[in-house]
């Protein structure tokens, strides 16, 4: 189960033993070091290093974007990551049928751990039953087996195949298969 408040900032989502709190200036220069890390930059669509420039013009942009909402991911006070949701087609989030997430987990002892799944419950949970979605569309590279495998169990199925891989998932396969991991993170 998650909580969801409305900040200064934007909306705050917990739940799963993690806190998203909405993404302020503050949190800048630590989401440009762990965007630029080689583990998170060879998973990104763009491998390019972000300079303080391009990040403080895409901060600009996002506090007057609805078709796009970003939070740092807090576990026990500390931040361990970003994610995000975004519509294809510039629709504000509230008004969305299908979102498309996003998630990183910059801290190297979370990246790979089962908290990892911690923010992805909160952000769909929160897509699901906040905003009433139908369905999440992820885009992942051919490469990447651990994010096939990470979205796999989530519910996520396989739709298309190109240079991306397309995988969608509906509420009520993201709820069927994620019981176990909700239990296990809700003690």
């Amino acid at each position: 189960m998650i909580s969801v408040n409305s900040t200064p900032g934007g909306i705050e989502v917990s739940g799963y033993q993690i806190v998203l709190v909405p993404v302020q200036e503050h949190h800048l220069d630590l989401l440009r070091t762990w965007r630029n890390s080689d583990f998170v930059r060879q998973q990104m669509v763009n491998t390019q290093l972000i300079n303080e420039a391009q990040q403080g013009a895409w901060f600009t942009k996002l506090k007057t974007d609805s078709s796009q909402q970003h939070w740092v991911v807090y576990y026990k006070d500390t931040p361990i990551g970003a994610t995000n949701i975004r519509t294809s087609d510039n629709t504000p989030v509230s008004e969305a049928e299908e979102l498309a997430p996003g998630l990183y987990i910059g801290e190297p002892k979370y990246q790979g751990n089962i908290i990892a799944f911690a923010p992805t419950l909160a952000l769909y949970d929160y897509c699901f039953d906040y905003l009433k979605i139908n369905a999440l569309r992820a885009e992942v590279k051919q490469d990447n087996i651990a994010a096939m495998n990470y979205n796999k169990k989530l519910g996520y199925r396989e739709v298309d195949r190109k240079d991306m891989v397309t995988l969608m998932v509906d509420r009520e396969s993201y709820r069927a298969d994620t019981t176990m991991i909700k239990r296990f993170l809700s003690r």
